[in-house]
This record gives structure tokens, sequence and C-alpha cells, in this order.
């Protein structure tokens, strides 16, 4: 019995420390996602949970980015970390994430990179083709 209390206790431990590493990767998510926010003010919209509970607690970041619509569900804790996004109206028509559509947006998010980053080797590449002033 004592085995298996210490057992217990052991695995017990584990999980605390995945689930602490969960809740601060969480957050650091919901930081990098205020500033991803903060860097497209004319589409960034955060919309409260809906009235009838089908999306439990959770907020909506929305925003576009590559002429694409994308959004991500905010826990109720990282909320405050937006208040710089407009707020959606009580009004306001509401898209819940299609769960089906994530793989698209990732798809969407890795091309949208990849192309800023061709964009920033191109200029750079002009810029040391410029003769000397």
């Amino acid at each position: 019995m004592r085995t298996a209390r210490a057992q217990t206790a052991r695995w017990q431990r584990h999980a605390d420390a995945y689930a602490r590493e969960r809740d601060s990767l969480a957050h650091e998510r919901a930081y990098l996602l205020a500033w991803l926010a903060a860097l497209h003010p004319s589409s960034a919209v955060v919309a409260a949970p809906a009235p009838d509970g089908t999306a439990g607690d959770r907020h909506l970041l929305s925003l576009v980015a590559g002429g694409r619509s994308l959004s991500w569900a905010l826990a109720p804790e990282d909320v405050s970390l937006f208040r710089h996004v407009r707020q959606a109206g009580e009004t306001a028509t509401r898209a819940w994430r299609d769960p089906r559509e994530f793989e698209a947006q990732y798809a969407h998010i890795h091309r949208h990179t990849r192309m800023l980053a061709l964009e920033h080797d191109v200029a750079r590449a002009v810029e040391e083709l410029r003769p000397g002033d």
C-alpha cells in the first residue's frame, strides 16, 4: 500500500508539472496573439462568449491577415491582454471556430509567413544590388 501511495504521489507530481508547463505555454500564446492583434488594428476584434454557452466561456479573437479571416479562442484569464482590441458589440455576428477549418488556417499562416519572409529577402537583395552613393 505504501508503494502504491508513493507511486501515486510521484505521478501526481508529474501531472502537476505538465499542467504548469501547459498553462505557461497557453499564457505565452495569449501574449503573442495580443501582439498579433496590435499589428492588425483595423481588422482585429474580440467577441465575448456566446450567450447560449455553445462555446463555453471562451472569447474569440478574429482578424484578417493575408486576405483571410483567422480566429483563436481565448481563455478567460487572458482576455485582459486584449484591452487594446476592438470589442464586438452585443449584436455583432459571431462566427465560432469550425474545427474543420483549423488545418486550413494553419496552412494559410504557413504560406503567408513564407511569403512575408520572401518579400523581406527580395527587398534585401534589391538593396544590395543598388549602386553605392
